[in-house]
């Protein structure tokens, strides 16, 4: 059965729409939106928490390879963008700032989603889908060498 997806903004080889949910899926929207509710509250708290010793533990990454892994940090740059302290959210993790904007854009996008009773369709070209996926590796990979041997642990 083919849902009719309502465009509502298109640029080159990307449309964007929304169709009506399936009951399963206003279930994972309301999952997502509250995980990162929580991730949210626990970044807010991560300074009050982390010299009580109530913050999660490294990576099993670092733990085996004493080395930071690719996404080290994001909890300290979530708790410096908190304190509005965009350079040491930088410093941490160079990517992060763009990652907590888009989770609260995400979470914007689930409320929206689980209360329209609607989901937000992304279709695009695989060939656009594989640029787009390979640009987010390389940004993955720009910011975790910065990590590693410009930034420190």
């Amino acid at each position: 059965m083919q849902m009719e997806i309502m465009v509502i903004q298109s640029c080159p080889g990307i449309r964007f729409g929304w169709s009506p949910s399936a009951p399963t899926e206003r279930w994972t929207q309301l999952g997502l939106l509250g995980t990162s509710a929580a991730w949210l509250v626990y970044t807010r708290l991560y300074f009050f928490l982390h010299p009580r010793g109530l913050t999660i533990a490294p990576s099993l990454f670092m733990y085996v390879t004493g080395r930071p892994d690719p996404f080290c940090g994001l909890t300290r740059t979530f708790a410096w963008m908190w304190r509005g302290d965009l350079g040491a959210a930088v410093r941490v993790y160079p990517l992060g700032p763009i990652v907590f904007v888009a989770t609260w854009v995400a979470m914007g996008v689930l409320a929206y989603s689980a209360i329209a009773g609607s989901s937000l369709q992304v279709v695009m070209s695989p060939t656009r889908r594989r640029a787009l996926l390979a640009a987010a590796l390389a940004a993955l990979a720009v910011n975790w060498t910065l990590k590693l041997l410009w930034l420190g642990m």
